[in-house]
């Protein structure tokens, strides 16, 4: 930047870099300066509302989900007295998003519904905006086990896009179809919407698209017992993150490196991916995602003769109201077999507010 720029090209630069940066010293500079700018506008200058929803969306994808969190919030109140419906029901669709990740899924769903009421259910207007609340809804409700409501929410979102020739909206609408399609063991399916996902991610330069595409694909391979071939797509999809700086993206990587490592009982390697995760996780609390590397742990007990163990980390992980229904399905077989050996949980258990502690624990006895 420099001295002959206007304050407007200097906050569009400002986001444009915060989406290549990976560093998060460097992020929360950008993050800094974009603020001060932004203070140096009049209050009511037209375009502060898409720039506060704009910087937030990406410090969420970034993982700086304090910072996200205030200017989406920013954004809201703005779009609010400026009777905007649809930046208002985007606002708080992208709260209810970063609430999702965080493991609110109950807040996340009052946002959603909310977003909905504020921009009508068929808006001849911000048919676009009605497309993201659809790929948020299709989220929250797979974090919720709702497969099939998940589904139809990606397709509305999938169809729309194309309607609208919105490229980056029908990438993201294929990726979302590729997990859903996934977690239903409907691999083809799965794989047509990935590739369709990953090969305009290529022909558009969105490294994010192709991230999210790469880790899907990999998961088809681990979900058919096929190891090697999976791992190159996370080794990859855990690359295209890193440069990124998405925080969840990293650490969903490391964890399916971890549960591939304990299926091929190499505990070295899964204490090393492991940790990776637990680590980022913890960077920006994603308590679901720690409560899914925790969960991979698991099977190291059962498969080490720690019966008791296990049947105590199961309770503690699906009595946390932050688990995810598939996270609480991926441990239906390590239950089965504790179950075949009369095992069951501790009376005294940790609380929700102990997972700190527990990773801990878990970490130091499994490793």
């Amino acid at each position: 930047m420099d001295g002959n720029e206007t304050t407007e090209e200097k906050i569009n630069q400002i986001i444009n870099a915060l989406l290549k940066v990976g560093d998060v010293e460097k992020i929360t500079e950008l993050a800094a300066a974009f603020e001060k700018l932004l203070n140096d506008l009049p209050v009511n200058d037209p375009n502060r509302i898409d720039w506060l929803l704009q910087a937030g969306e990406v410090l969420y994808e970034k993982g700086q989900y304090k910072e996200a969190g205030r200017f989406l919030q920013s954004g809201l109140e703005f779009a609010r007295t400026s009777q905007l419906k649809g930046k208002q029901a985007l606002a708080l669709g992208l709260l209810a998003d970063l609430q999702r990740v965080q493991g609110n899924y109950r807040l996340s769903l009052e946002n959603l519904v909310h977003a909905r009421q504020v921009l009508g259910q068929n808006p001849a207007t911000d048919r676009d905006v009605s497309a993201r609340l659809h790929i948020i809804d299709g989220l929250n409700n797979m974090s919720l086990g709702e497969y099939s409501s998940s589904r139809m929410a990606f397709y509305e979102a999938h169809q729309l896009y194309f309607q609208l020739k919105d490229q980056k909206g029908i990438i993201l609408a294929a990726n979302r179809l590729g997990t859903i399609h996934t977690m239903l063991f409907e691999y083809e399916q799965a794989e047509k919407y990935l590739q369709e996902s990953l090969a305009l991610g290529k022909q558009v330069g969105d490294r994010h698209a192709m991230a999210g595409a790469l880790l899907n694909l990999g998961e088809i391979r681990r979900l058919q017992n096929k190891p090697a071939e999976a791992k190159p797509f996370y080794y990859e999809a855990g690359a295209l993150f890193s440069a990124l700086g998405m925080t969840r993206g990293i650490a969903i990587a490391e964890n399916n490196l971890g549960h591939i490592a304990v299926l091929l009982r190499d505990y070295d390697v899964a204490k090393y991916h492991y940790s990776h995760a637990i680590d980022h996780a913890r960077s920006a609390d994603l308590v679901p995602d720690m409560l899914d590397t925790l969960s991979g742990m698991v099977f190291i007990l059962v498969h080490r003769g720690q019966f008791e163990d296990a049947a105590n980390l199961i309770h503690f992980i699906l009595a946390h109201p932050a688990h995810l229904q598939e996270t609480e399905e991926f441990l239906q077989p390590a239950q089965v077999e504790i179950a075949s050996k009369g095992v069951q949980a501790d009376a005294n258990i940790h609380t929700p507010k102990q997972l700190t502690e527990v990773i801990d624990q878990t970490l130091e006895k499994v490793f």
